[in-house]
């Protein structure tokens, strides 16, 4: 029993024994192992550094691998100039004066045009009068009822991508063609004809006349009116005038042949046809012209005289008279001026009626002349 006890425990302590032993050897196998896949990490981390010292030549290549983004953003496109050179102050003055020359030719073709404008203007008017403005107000009504009539459609919003923006030089008008430009238009000036422009006038008249020769004759007031046809600046026209003077200490036969004198009324009736021309052009305009007038003439005493009581008439007379016409009119607008103007007359035939009113004064034979203010109304 006790050999059994002692053989037992000797197994027990060799069991023991021999699991120690094994522990030990698996530990240090386990720790040789650990050792081992460390210095073979080294070695590895090592290895690159060795070789980039070893050789120089050695080429490393990197890949770096940069994530795919979703969406490329595009920008705008951007111009680069570069800055100009400093420019001396010759050639600052030359492009200044380059500068100058090209604005006023410039303003030179904008008058040109803006008289070409109003030359068809007044081309359309003389052609069409009122038949063009009627014509395009007929077809801007209907144009404007479709446009009234007819629902905006609104389109769908989308989004607008921003655009680059370029930057170009504007381009100059050369002097070349500004000149070219001047000559065609005034060529063109003047090959076109531009129609007549025809207006019809009445006017009104009011003066007085004046015999410069005869102190004995003084001039009352003159009152008259014409009708006329204006060309342009040529005037044309035929009137009626009626002028009113006084006889102071006239000369007359009684019924024994003696000379008597006598204050005497004379009524002068004329009817004229006259042709006037206006100088310029603008508000005030110039004006000479010439006429042919038929003169009647009536005499009637103003105090008693032998033949009977104050207001008894004694004679009239028939001339033929020229004149010469010189004024100022100012031209208001299209449909109305005034103006004042002067007519010198002289007797080229005249007959006398009845007795010879003022053996001594005759003023038929005589020059005179009307100082008028004229009104004249076109339509």
């Amino acid at each position: 029993m006790k050999t059994n006890l002692k053989l037992f425990i000797c197994v027990g302590l060799l069991a023991l024994l021999t699991n120690a032993s094994f522990a030990q050897a698996q530990s240090t196998v386990q720790s040789e192992t650990l050792s081992s896949d460390v210095d073979s990490d080294i070695d590895q981390m090592a290895a690159p550094v060795a070789n980039q010292h070893t050789s120089r030549n050695a080429v490393v290549t990197q890949t770096v691998i940069v994530p795919q983004q979703q969406a490329v953003q595009k920008q705008p496109t951007t111009v680069v100039e570069a800055s100009p050179l400093s420019d001396s102050r010759a050639d600052n003055i030359r492009r200044n004066r380059q500068d100058e020359e090209m604005r006023t030719e410039s303003k030179i073709v904008e008058k040109l045009e803006q008289s070409r404008m109003e030359d068809e203007k007044k081309r359309a008017a003389v052609l069409f009068g009122d038949k063009f403005d009627t014509l395009q107000n007929s077809q801007t009504q209907p144009a404007a009822a479709q446009s009234a009539t007819v629902q905006p459609v609104q389109a769908p919003a989308t989004q607008i991508q921003p655009q680059p923006i370029v930057i170009q030089q504007n381009e100059t008008l050369s002097r070349d063609a500004v000149r070219e430009e001047m000559r065609a238009a005034l060529d063109e000036n003047e090959k076109a004809v531009t129609p007549m422009l025809q207006q019809k006038y009445f006017a009104g008249v009011a003066g007085i006349a004046q015999y410069p020769d005869i102190k004995a004759i003084q001039g009352n007031y003159s009152l008259g009116a014409a009708f006329g046809t204006r060309y342009d600046y040529f005037l044309v026209e035929g009137g009626f005038l009626f002028s009113n003077y006084g006889i102071l200490g006239a000369s007359y036969l009684d019924t024994n042949n003696f000379v008597r004198l006598a204050d005497f009324e004379m009524n002068q009736y004329q009817g004229m046809l006259a042709a006037k021309y206006q100088l310029l052009s603008g508000f005030v305009r110039p004006v000479l012209g010439g006429l042919v007038s038929y003169s009647y003439r009536s005499y009637s005493a103003t105090t008693p005289t032998t033949y009977g009581a104050a207001g008894t008439e004694f004679g009239t007379s028939h001339a033929i008279d020229l004149g010469v016409i010189a004024g100022v009119d100012l031209e208001f607008n299209d449909k109305m001026s005034v103006g004042v103007d002067m007519k010198y007359m002289f007797n080229m035939s005249s007959r006398i009626n009845g007795s010879s009113v003022g053996g001594a004064v005759l003023p038929e034979k005589a020059q005179y002349y009307i100082t008028s203010l004229v009104a004249r109304v076109n339509f």
